[in-house]
């Protein structure tokens, strides 16, 4: 959503005054959502990608699609999980598939049906008979264990960056496994019980345990092939899979090439044979290029530009998910003193007008809450309003009246985004402070993200594009459970504590060890949320864990260290010779299962 940085200082004489930047802004926007036949977020998808030519799917076909940078496909890492992950349901299927009809829900997968034990702690996972690897051997219910135990077991996910969380898929002894202090496997609650029945056994009941069985982490490896192969395993000439396609070709950093399976137990319902992607670390300007000039059929960096795509020519082929990511500020920690006081962190939040910003930024829309209105009752958190009055109440009573002592406030980010810099005025001069942005080098950025406390002249907030998953108050819940890798958001400290922890980190601490240091001692409205969090994921009463849920997310909104700006969902251009297409809230982003292709 932004365009190039700006090498020109934000603030001063040479920042236009509010009225005129939104004038302007508002105006652009304006003629751009007339061009634009997309949802502007009402909680659903675009219409179904497609022409009318006809209503017979056809067979056959090279789909082509961008995406960002993908260094490995290994379901066990979470890094690069938000573009591989897309391949990745492509060449592996888990037990259980998301429902492209209905996100919230599953459909049987490499499993064909399972029971729920009535106390809601045992899944018992029937595997199809005919189920099958792609070079023919049979999918049994062992090879899912041997998968279980690989993304269990210390180191597999590289340098602390494993994609299974024992917290959100609570399966008996698997945190006590994966951190090593247990290395017997036969205590985790993931066993084969004959060939084509798996059982996992949970500690406490979860909801949204299918949901998480859905996504790319619970996608299964061949264990043969793994064991024979070491680090080779995923060099296509010897890579096998379960999925609905087979590896041709991947590059690091380049690109891929899968092709259709026959092998697969649903082939018959998936139309296309070639499906082409390339890495593209070009920015929104080069897939807009590539798609206008038809090389590609998908897109996968738009979200960079969006104004540039609202004003293009193929506006009117955007497809949006449903509006599931909320765009918001979250604030690091400094020794400054400043937005360690909450009273500050709600001004500089209520003197955001929502509004305005969502008119600069269509097709996302104004979002006042981190539970964005695609996410199940979600109609139950109010939220926060715009009213620079009490905003500015507020200030006076921390002793900033008018922004005097205030420290300049940096939105830091790796692009310079208008709705970042709208944001930064209305601060100027509603609140009389000082607020720009600090735009930063990618790398840069990511190095900024792992300090633990920042000097007193660096304070501010962090731009993130975040989402609920899986889209569900729980999901939230969990989600304010926060990492002690980091204290910024959820994990907000006093300057002792950060000292503390950056202390034992340097000192080769583990996480385990810093979240004990950490736990009791955030700023006392973190805290509350992270209480009711743990409270809401504990609770076996459903009526009780949602109450708790409902209760954990009001907190994380009115504790302010993460300030929700605008709500959106994925966004893509998508060719209207791509049919079926069915965009949704989930980070695998969609399914290729009866898509087909217009010659």
């Amino acid at each position: 959503m932004s365009g190039r940085p700006s090498t020109s200082p934000i603030g001063g004489q040479t920042s236009m005054r509010r009225r005129t930047f939104l004038a302007a802004t508002l105006a652009a926007a304006a003629s751009a959502g007339s061009a634009c036949g997309f949802s502007n977020g009402s909680g659903g998808s675009t219409p179904e990608s497609g022409s009318a030519e006809s209503n017979e799917p056809k067979r056959g076909g090279t789909l082509r699609q961008t995406m960002m940078p993908v260094t490995h496909l290994d379901p066990a890492v979470a890094g690069n999980a938000s573009f591989g992950q897309i391949l990745m349901v492509g060449l592996w299927e888990g037990l259980v598939v998301v429902n492209a009809d209905d996100p919230s829900k599953v459909l049987p997968g490499a499993a064909e049906s399972w029971d729920i034990s009535n106390d809601g702690l045992i899944y018992t996972f029937h595997v199809r008979e005919n189920a099958k690897w792609s070079n023919g051997q049979a999918v049994t219910a062992s090879d899912f264990e041997w998968n279980w135990k690989r993304i269990l077991t210390p180191g597999v996910a590289g340098e602390g960056n494993p994609s299974f969380n024992p917290g959100r898929v609570n399966v008996a002894g698997a945190a006590d496994y994966m951190s090593g202090e247990n290395g017997n496997f036969a205590d985790v609650g993931a066993k084969a019980l004959d060939d084509l029945t798996f059982e996992l056994r949970l500690d406490a009941p979860n909801s949204d345990l299918l949901i998480y069985l859905s996504q790319f982490w619970a996608l299964p490896l061949h264990p043969a092939t793994v064991e024979e192969n070491g680090e080779e395993w995923l060099n296509p000439q010897i890579w096998v899979g379960n999925g609905p396609y087979i590896l041709d070709e991947f590059r690091v950093n380049q690109g891929a090439v899968l092709l259709s399976n026959d092998q697969y137990w649903d082939s018959e319902n998936y139309y296309i044979s070639r499906w082409e992607v390339s890495f593209n670390d070009g920015g929104t300007t080069f897939d807009l290029l590539s798609y206008q000039q038809n090389e590609i059929d998908i897109t996968g960096r738009i979200e960079d530009d969006l104004e540039a795509v609202t004003t293009s020519d193929v506006a009117d082929e955007i497809a949006s998910s449903p509006t599931n990511q909320f765009r918001n500020l979250t604030v690091f920690n400094s020794r400054h003193p400043a937005l360690h006081d909450v009273r500050v962190r709600q001004a500089l939040s209520l003197a955001i007008d929502r509004e305005a910003l969502g008119e600069i930024s269509k097709p996302a829309i104004p979002g006042n809450s981190l539970i964005p209105e695609g996410v199940e009752s979600s109609e139950e958190i109010p939220g926060v309003e715009h009213d620079v009055d009490a905003a500015r109440e507020l200030l006076s009573d921390a002793g900033y009246a008018d922004g005097d002592g205030m420290p300049v406030i940096n939105l830091v980010h790796h692009q310079n985004i208008p709705w970042v810099e709208a944001i930064a005025e209305m601060w100027r001069e509603d609140l009389g402070i000082d607020a720009r942005l600090d735009v930063l080098e990618r790398g840069v950025y990511l190095e900024k993200l792992k300090v633990l406390l920042h000097p007193e002249d660096y304070v501010g907030f962090f731009v993130f594009n975040n989402s609920v998953q899986p889209p569900t108050l729980l999901g939230a819940a969990h989600s304010s459970v926060g990492s002690s890798a980091r204290t910024y958001g959820v994990n907000l400290a006093p300057v002792e504590v950060a000292e503390e922890l950056d202390i034992a980190r340097s000192q080769g601490a583990t996480d385990i060890e810093l979240a004990q240091i950490l736990k009791g001692r955030r700023h006392p409205e973190v805290e509350h949320v992270s209480d009711l969090a743990e409270r809401a994921i504990r609770e076996e009463d459903p009526e009780a864990q949602h109450r708790l849920a409902v209760e954990s997310a009001v907190a994380k909104d009115e504790a302010y260290v993460s300030i929700p700006v605008l709500w959106g969902g994925y966004y893509l251009l998508i060719n209207p010779r791509v049919n079926n297409l069915k965009l949704w809230h989930h980070t695998t982003v969609f399914t290729t299962r009866g898509v087909w292709l217009d010659r």
